[in-house]
């Protein structure tokens, strides 16, 4: 690994990131078991999203995997996901000094970088290959760079969550009441949700459970024995990461 890229990294964090931090952890420390109430509530979302994606081959196929009350729940424990994003990364400023730091950050990163911690919190959200998922989650990152960088004169990253919340709650305000009765059944009802969106939901989900999941070893909850500095730089790279996902999907809701 490139020593100079991690010192670097570091030097984030400790002089940019972790001052903006600790004032909401200092704040908000007896909340932080809430955060694995979260990232849990997003797994479960997720393997239903994965599900859902896997098992309808069409629009109309949506109506006969989940139930109204059901999509409605996925939806809505995405919903509180990014709320919670938004208080640790935009509240803080966090995501616009990454931002900020975004070129240097994607040019040395690997997936070698990310916390065993993403990749079992990708395996428990229904990831078959968590690694694979991470490699083409960077070779992404850095062949849009560019377009990231010269997104940042239009918009500030923390504006851009902020209407990652909102979609999702446009996308909750769309989904179907009830299940249609046996008239709407015998005249095919058309489901009201399009199967495309939750390829939107699911990037924005998971790119919140990147970032709770790393905040929340931040923190120290995940008992890990690796060093406290080696997981600093993962945490940075990753939470980067997460934040690329929640934008990716807000544009893919808004068929960007």
């Amino acid at each position: 690994m490139n020593n100079t890229y991690e010192e670097f990294i570091k030097h984030i964090y400790y002089e940019h990131i972790e001052k903006r931090l600790a004032p909401w952890k200092r704040r908000h420390w007896h909340h932080l078991d809430d955060l694995g109430y979260e990232i849990t509530g997003l797994t479960r979302s997720l393997r239903a999203i994965r599900f859902l994606q896997d098992y309808a081959e069409s629009d109309e196929g949506l109506g006969g995997v989940f139930t109204p009350e059901t999509l409605k729940n996925v939806v809505e424990r995405v919903k509180y996901g990014v709320q919670n994003n938004n208080r640790i990364v935009v509240d803080t400023g966090v995501a616009d000094v990454l931002q900020d730091y975004l070129k240097e950050i994607v040019e040395g990163m690997t997936a070698e970088h990310f916390p065993q911690a993403d990749l079992d919190a990708l395996r428990e959200s229904g990831s078959s290959d968590a690694r694979r998922e991470i490699v083409a989650m960077v070779y992404l990152m850095k062949s849009r760079k560019e377009d990231w960088i010269r997104f940042r004169n239009d918009y500030r990253f923390s504006r851009r969550l902020e209407q990652a919340r909102e979609e999702v709650e446009r996308v909750a305000a769309t989904l179907p009441k009830e299940l249609p009765n046996a008239e709407e059944q015998r005249n095919d009802r058309p489901v009201t949700v399009k199967r495309a969106v939750f390829k939107g939901i699911g990037s924005i989900g998971q790119g919140a459970l990147l970032t709770l999941t790393d905040v929340s070893l931040l923190a120290g909850m995940w008992g890990t024995s690796i060093s406290a500095e080696t997981t600093t730089v993962g945490a940075v790279i990753s939470i980067t990461s997460g934040i690329e996902m929640i934008l990716t999907g807000v544009g893919e809701l808004r068929g960007e």
